[in-house]
């Protein structure tokens, strides 16, 4: 009998987690969790909702620091993945980012990392987590100014990769959108972003921008 194929999503999100593995998978994770720690402050058992978890990778990292960390993604299989090798303490439901199945302020805080990415439309998707959000969205980000997302989009023109399809945000960008998109949902917002290099225009090839959310009325 031949073997059963695996499906897409399987060797995709074994590759994901593989490279984490490997001596720069752990370094950049590093360096990424290291970034997002620095905006998210005290846990407390609060609670924190990531949108498009993947394998629920970061949403574990987050339980471990103490967040009452649901995570959601629009693909079954993935979510299956992260229920799989997670605790029962984390929670992962189907869910689009661009239409979440949460009330208004469900959550203290929630995460995109690297979901704005490749969300169809990302000002959906910011816009949904602002208002299931009550104090911040954090997001993780790749760089478009940076020499790896230079290396990344060359490649794919020769040869499709996962980034084919992906957009990078420089750092003025993101904050044009994240402001038009939190005025146009009648919130005011501070921003603050934590970067490898520092500074107001970060080179790295990923950084992170804390939006913290203070609502009119």
């Amino acid at each position: 009998m031949p073997a059963r194929k695996q499906p897409r999503w399987a060797g995709v999100a074994s590759q994901y987690e593989a490279w984490y593995q490997t001596s720069r998978g752990r370094k950049y994770d590093a360096l990424e969790k290291g970034l997002m720690n620095r905006l998210l402050g005290p846990a407390q058992g609060r609670r924190l909702l990531e949108i498009g978890c993947g394998t629920g990778h970061f949403t574990r990292w987050l339980g471990r620091l103490g967040w009452k960390s649901w995570g959601v993604d629009r693909e079954e299989g993935m979510i299956r993945y992260a229920r799989d090798r997670s605790d029962e303490d984390l929670l992962f439901c189907r869910a689009d980012a661009q239409a979440l199945p949460f009330r208004d302020r469900s959550f203290d805080i929630c995460v995109m990392i690297t979901t704005l990415e490749s969300t169809r439309v990302p000002e959906l998707a910011l816009r949904e987590a602002l208002r299931v959000s009550r104090e911040m969205v954090l997001l993780g980000v790749l760089n478009t100014l940076s020499l790896l997302a230079l290396w990344r989009r060359v490649r794919a023109v020769f040869r499709p990769t996962i980034f084919s399809q992906t957009r990078f945000y420089s750092a003025p960008a993101l904050r044009g959108m994240v402001s038009k998109v939190a005025r146009q949902s009648g919130m005011a917002v501070r921003l603050r972003m934590a970067s490898r290099w520092g500074g107001r225009l970060p080179l790295g090839a990923f950084y992170a921008l804390a939006v913290e959310v203070k609502r009119s009325g």
